[in-house]
């Protein structure tokens, strides 16, 4: 078995929080349904509510909005956990003295880098989509169980939607993942020279766009942050991906791939180094 493959098992075991938090989620959303179908009258009353509301009629669209909602909590989520796992990821190895046990056996800096990258921005979205997988599955047999069809459920109605389902919120996934690998290896780059590299950036970009502004009367700063932060969760949310893409203009684009593609060449060079500061840094 490749090496790459008992390093990921080893991120799984030392950061529990990745699986640990969807999974209380996924209770939270089993004692919900389970609640749903012990109570007989849940499925009447919501069913007349509706139909007296008018939603017997209800188009595709809104159930289509009903059940992006899913994808983006589970996107959401996944995010989340990827912003608590990257930034400490490599600081957890040089505080435990770990990272020098991995330079020192037969796997590249390059390798460790990916494997870290690989779990935060991959794994992690895989590991919250099983909230997908199970909310699609409790909608549909809350319709087996129940006599008439709730009209909200009735586009949930088939095993065959769960899996395209699936496969759209994995596919929506690996485009977030290729927003946020840029500011990913940001991230790994800091989190190896300051102990808080979260509240360092957040310090920082409000820093750098109000100094922007008052010495130089530009907001072109704050518009590259605006654009290129928001770009991971604007894929999420937003229907029409072209629209995205018209957001964030050409150069804010390049100069993101740029700081990305730097940062992680400065990221490998410090991962072989036990004392790690910005002036060591400089100096390489």
């Amino acid at each position: 078995m490749h090496a790459s493959v008992y390093m990921l098992e080893k991120e799984w075991i030392e950061h529990k929080a990745v699986s640990r938090i969807p999974l209380f989620v996924l209770v939270c959303v089993l004692v919900l349904f389970a609640g749903i179908l012990s109570n007989g009258n849940v499925q009447s009353n919501l069913s007349f509510e509706m139909s007296y509301s008018g939603f017997d009629n209800m188009d595709l669209q809104f159930v289509d909005e009903f059940s992006s909602l899913i994808v983006v909590l589970a996107g959401a989520l996944s995010i989340m956990l990827s912003t608590l796992y990257i930034p400490k990821t490599l600081r957890k190895e040089r505080q435990e003295g770990s990272s020098m046990f991995w330079r020192s056996m037969p796997v590249s800096n390059l390798m460790t880098h990916g494997v870290k990258l690989t779990f935060g921005l991959l794994v992690i979205p895989v590991i919250c989509s099983v909230l997908v997988i199970a909310s699609d599955l409790m909608f549909w047999l809350v319709n087996l169980a129940t006599d008439d069809a709730i009209p909200l459920l009735m586009h949930q109605r088939s095993l065959l939607f769960v899996l395209t389902h699936w496969l759209n919120y994995l596919g929506l996934m690996l485009l977030v993942a290729l927003a946020l690998l840029p500011l990913a290896c940001i991230t790994l780059l800091i989190s190896q020279l300051v102990n808080s590299p979260i509240l360092v950036m957040f310090i920082a970009v409000y820093a750098l766009k109000w100094l922007s502004l008052g010495l130089f009367g530009s907001d072109a700063i704050g518009d590259f942050f605006h654009q290129t932060l928001a770009l991971p969760l604007n894929i999420l949310t937003d229907s029409s991906l072209s629209q995205v893409v018209a957001q964030i203009s050409v150069a804010n684009a390049l100069i993101y791939i740029a700081l990305g593609v730097v940062s992680f060449i400065l990221s490998l060079k410090c991962y072989q180094t036990d004392e790690v500061s910005w002036r060591t840094l400089l100096q390489r």
